[in-house]
């Protein structure tokens, strides 16, 4: 890459007084060649096929022929029926595993973390927003970045601007000029003559083109409070102002801008409150060790240096550069009191496009370090098993989908636990999962103080604890969609598009409608939903007629959440039901544009 500044270095807006120039941009200190990585061989959703074929076989053979395995309590029925629940023990073990993650949080991850003290002379700071196409929410993180209490001239923000849309360009270079003459902040607009790399390929460009000490990163949607530098950077010092160079990263905590918008994103809000301040903080405290999510997080520059900087052969690039500090020895933090609040997906559609990266993102880590964490990591036995455990937590996606897909013919032929009594099928099936979300909920909805502005109160608490509806339907929702998306993460390309995440802004959900997002649909992934909705529809037809009342109630429960969620996979807006009803949509509104208009 070339010395000094790239292309598309801001202007000021036209008519604006002549504001004094930037420096020069320093000179990238290495060129490297990005790490290539192999393409899959065959198309990533033929698993999926066999799937859905091995699924349809066995509905017609248990069926049609109306297998029945042993009598119930024998040797061979208890035999079979623990080997053909594997996947459910397998479950039982990662519920088991975030048992401990939760109850531990009482034990090491709720005191405070304590940060040290700032050096007379306040290290230097370099602010990345990455962008692409973010015209709602550009303005307003700009605003936010240069807002942020620091020494202007320690403080340099860098807006990664990859946006092909001319109006959200201009926007950029307008707020970028205006910010740099009203605040004197060295703001300025980095853009690349391509996308290579996504995400991961900007934050690489801007780290070279910065000799800044520590380098904070947020998400075009994200509202960092003004004091968050003047929080986050004394956790990389010591007490006694030395700094603590084995430190890599600090992590803040997610907020919420629009967590009562709707079921989704209370949903949504209820899962973020779980992971960060119950699992993160715990992990933290406990193993000295917790990914980077993306944004909201600051890193060490030399730290990111030598563990060779930004790579984007996974779409979790942040993960990903995380596992190499890891195995290069570093620590990361998670600091639960500072709070960075950032807007939910507001839509199915920008839900699923999210899950669905992030999903496949983690599964591609798993390809690219597991075997490293397995062999090469030393550590103790009990870390390691942590580590692979938070590395392979995906893998519950298709543990669930596979069970699902099972049980209702283990439950046909009588090789389940039901066979011995309607008390033990509910003890075995039910109760573990609910008991498990009842916790989670619970602690998720008492243990929030720093992420909200008023008290948990009980009034608060019940209305915080009515989340886990929603969040029980999206997820039974979700099922054959993350199971493609593991899929495609596990046997698709590793350098795959990076699809981003469609924000609202201000205007909030009614707006996008006039926004220009594409939505990209993944057939493959409606397929799967397709056919599991027509799967559990048959089950629940069979189970009827059997008198199966509660087998049947379940099986109609997962295809009415698959199919709440797949009608909704349409334009950003949230209002078309279904995705085929798109090209109608556009057609109408095409004759609507040419119609003549009424006599005035």
């Amino acid at each position: 890459m070339p010395a000094g500044p790239l292309p598309g270095t801001p202007t000021l807006a036209p008519g604006a007084a002549t504001a004094p120039p930037p420096p020069p941009l320093p000179a990238p200190r290495h060129q490297h060649e990005p790490r290539r990585v192999r393409q899959a061989g065959f198309p990533w959703w033929l698993p999926n096929v066999g799937v859905a074929a091995a699924a349809a076989t066995l509905f017609a053979v248990v069926v049609g022929t109306g297998v029945q395995g042993p009598s119930a309590g024998t040797t061979a029925w208890w035999l079979l029926t623990a080997s053909m629940h594997l996947p459910v023990l397998l479950i039982a073990a990662f519920l088991a595993g975030g048992v401990i993650e939760r109850l531990g949080y009482f034990w090491r991850g709720r005191a405070p973390e304590r940060p040290g003290r700032l050096p007379y002379r306040y290290p230097s700071v370099c602010v990345q927003l990455p962008m692409f196409n973010e015209h709602a929410v550009a303005r307003r993180a700009i605003e936010a970045a240069c807002a942020l209490r620091w020494p202007s001239d320690r403080l340099t923000v860098q807006v990664l601007d990859d946006s092909t849309d001319g109006d959200t360009r201009a926007l950029v270079d307008a707020v970028c000029a205006r910010l740099r003459w009203e605040t004197g902040v060295d703001v300025r607009v980095l853009r690349r003559p391509h996308r290579h790399g996504y995400k991961a390929g900007a934050l690489e460009a801007g780290r070279r083109l910065t000799d800044a000490e520590f380098i904070a990163i947020f998400d075009a949607d994200f509202l960092p409070p003004r004091d968050y530098l003047l929080r986050a950077i004394p956790h990389f010092f010591r007490p006694d102002g030395v700094p603590d160079h084995g430190l890599a990263l600090v992590q803040a905590q997610w907020g919420h801008l629009n967590h009562d918008e709707s079921a989704l994103t209370r949903a949504q809000s209820l899962w973020v409150d779980d992971h960060h301040t119950l699992q993160m903080s715990w992990r933290s405290a406990m193993w000295r060790f917790v990914n980077f999510t993306g944004t909201a997080g600051v890193w060490r520059a030399a730290s990111v240096e030598a563990a060779g900087g930004w790579r984007a052969a996974s779409l979790v690039e942040d993960c990903e550069l995380s596992f190499r500090h890891l195995f290069a020895g570093y620590r990361t933090k998670f600091v639960k009191e500072i709070v960075a609040p950032a807007e939910l997906p507001a839509t199915y559609t920008a839900y699923k496009a999210q899950q669905k990266r992030w999903t496949q993102g983690w599964v591609q880590v798993q390809r690219l370090h597991l075997g490293t964490l397995l062999f090469r990591h030393r550590a103790s036995l009990a870390r390691r098993a942590h580590l692979v455990y938070h590395m392979c937590t995906t893998w519950q996606w298709p543990l669930w989908a596979v069970w699902i897909t099972v049980l209702p013919a283990l439950i046909h032929s009588g090789l389940w636990f039901g066979a011995l009594g309607a008390g033990a099928g509910l003890a075995l099936y039910v109760l573990p999962s609910l008991l498990w979300l009842t916790l989670v909920t619970s602690l998720a909805s008492a243990e929030t103080r720093h992420t909200y502005p008023e008290r948990t109160t009980p009034s608060v608490f019940r209305r915080r604890f009515t989340r886990i509806v929603p969040y029980l339907v999206v997820n039974t929702g979700m099922l054959p969609h993350q199971f493609s998306a593991f899929t495609e993460g596990l046997f698709g390309p590793l350098h795959s598009e990076f699809e981003r995440t469609p924000k609202a802004g201000e205007a909030g959900r009614a707006a996008t409608e006039r926004r220009r997002d594409r939505v990209k649909v993944h057939w493959p992934y409606v397929a799967a939903e397709l056919f599991c909705v027509a799967y559990q529809l048959a089950w629940a037809g069979v189970f009827l007629a059997e008198g199966l009342w509660w087998c049947a109630l379940g099986a109609g429960y997962v295809a009415v959440c698959v199919a709440s969620l797949l009608v909704r996979y349409g334009d950003h807006a949230g209002k078309v039901l279904f995705v085929l009803d798109a090209p109608r949509r556009l057609t109408r509104s095409r004759r609507a544009e040419r119609a003549p208009a009424p006599a005035a």
